[in-house]
């Protein structure tokens, strides 16, 4: 059965519309920085450009020709974009203004030369696609999830179309055919685009939610005021941690950590000081822990360190030099210096069948009373 391209340049465009329009939709109230709106702008350009081809026996021919390949380019100067501020990532100033005047000058120069016109829309959408992934690939700014995954796999899966396309042409393999005659390689291409346009809409939008997902989950998981994990995620951490150790038969370490008079620095110097003694406690242990290591929240002004594969030695050693990183780092109040000390309770060894993470916890917090009792700045076990 022969495809009819015109229908399939008109289904394309509709497709691209209609993302748009729902894109835009998501997008409202939300503010103009967001990556939504150069998304759905990106689609609202790829339409336009559709529509220009179209209606290019209607148009004058650099409108038919420059322009629609101008709005082309510019879909995806603004879906560059779109990946970059999802990103909270710079977008270099010349990845968005030369594509379009080069795209203009190219095919304005072109109008007369329809194969040369097919091979440099082959070269430059391809290298903006390049640029598109090698953004979603980038390390420095790492963008998880399948969303991500059917970005790369959409665009990448153009990309090679584009190419293999203008390497047949250019070779003379592939004759040139209009835009609008039903030649089955412009049929496939057009099927292509519109399996693509869908692809990247979706896979957009589900990058989206899957951030915003995540987000929710570290609300929900964090303690807002230190960055730690709150007293759910450390005690489901601890869990984990025991079960593992049990079912390997592994060693695993607990401190239970306290801030020492912690209530005369809120009296001493108001709660706004004491707020930022926590989070300068927090960060100076977590600063000293192993990537393996979990730190959490646990209470007020209390800390719960889970250290898997870590003996009872090992624990005790990890206790002391957290304890005198923490005495030797003041945290400097206006002009005021406050001195922080912290008592810490050990736990450590191997984990049998009939603890859990209470029974660890409780013999922590015994032994970090004990060094309450012992004149506080100390470590027990």
């Amino acid at each position: 059965m022969a495809l009819d391209v015109p229908t399939l340049l008109i289904c394309v465009t509709l497709v691209a519309l209609v993302m748009a329009f729902w894109v835009s939709v998501m997008a409202f109230g939300k503010p103009t920085d967001d990556p939504l709106w150069p998304w759905a702008a990106a689609l609202a350009c790829y339409a336009v450009s559709n529509v220009i081809f179209g209606w290019r026996d209607q148009l004058p021919r650099f409108v038919s020709i420059a322009m629609g390949n101008s709005f082309y380019a510019g879909a995806l100067v603004l879906m560059l974009m779109a990946v970059r501020r999802f990103q909270g990532a710079p977008l270099r100033l010349w990845q968005v203004l030369l594509p379009v005047p080069v795209s203009l000058l190219a095919f304005g120069l072109l109008l007369d030369d329809f194969q040369d016109r097919v091979l440099a829309s082959s070269l430059l959408f391809s290298a903006q696609l390049f640029f598109i992934l090698r953004a979603l690939t980038d390390p420095a700014y790492p963008i998880r999830g399948r969303g991500h995954y059917i970005l790369i796999t959409s665009f990448g899966l153009l990309m090679a179309v584009l190419l293999v396309r203008g390497a047949a042409i250019g070779t003379g393999w592939l004759e040139v055919a209009a835009v609008n005659t039903s030649h089955p390689a412009q049929a496939g291409l057009f099927v292509v685009a519109m399996c693509a346009v869908v692809s990247v809409a979706l896979g957009f939008v589900y990058m989206t939610m899957e951030r915003a997902e995540r987000r929710s989950y570290e609300l929900a998981m964090r303690d807002t005021l230190t960055g730690l994990e709150n007293r759910r995620a450390i005690s489901d951490e601890l869990e984990r941690a025991v079960a593992r150790a049990r079912r390997h038969g592994e060693m695993l370490g607990l401190l239970v950590i306290d801030i020492d008079n912690f209530k005369r620095v809120n009296d001493s110097f108001g709660h706004q000081a004491g707020d930022a003694v926590l989070r300068a406690v927090a960060q100076t242990l977590k600063a000293r822990l192993r990537a393996q290591d979990v730190i959490g929240r646990f209470g007020g002004e209390e800390f719960l360190v889970v250290l898997p594969e870590t003996d009872l030695p090992g624990t005790q050693i990890v206790a002391q030099a957290l304890r005198a990183a923490v005495e030797s780092t003041p945290i400097q109040w206006g002009a005021h210096p406050i001195p922080v000390t912290i008592s810490v309770g050990v736990r450590g060894g191997m984990v049998t069948g009939a603890d859990n993470g209470d029974t660890l916890v409780g013999a922590a917090d015994a032994a970090m009373y004990r060094a309450k009792q012992g004149g506080r700045n100390r470590v027990a076990t």
